[in-house]
């Protein structure tokens, strides 16, 4: 299986200084204009986000995701659309 990171993300979206629920409804909001097979990335510096609530989305929806963590506060997720 070819890792996300070696993929080229179709889109990316920043919610650095947002908390829930807008880093998950940017994310949802973000991944519906991509087609089955493309990656989204995501910067996120909200931890809950990266670790726990964009991982939970994913897993419910089938897509695969590798979440980096970049710095200190700072992840980069890469999600790829299954649908």
């Amino acid at each position: 299986m070819t890792s996300l990171r070696e993929k080229q993300p179709e889109q990316s979206v920043d919610i650095r200084g947002k908390i829930c629920p807008y880093t998950l409804i940017d994310t949802r909001d973000s991944l519906k204009g991509l087609s089955k097979g493309q990656v989204l990335e995501v910067m996120c510096d909200y931890e809950p986000a990266a670790k726990n609530t964009i991982p939970n989305f994913c897993q419910k929806k089938g897509y695969s995701i590798e979440i980096l963590q970049e710095a200190e506060n700072l992840w980069r997720i890469l999600i790829e659309k299954a649908d």
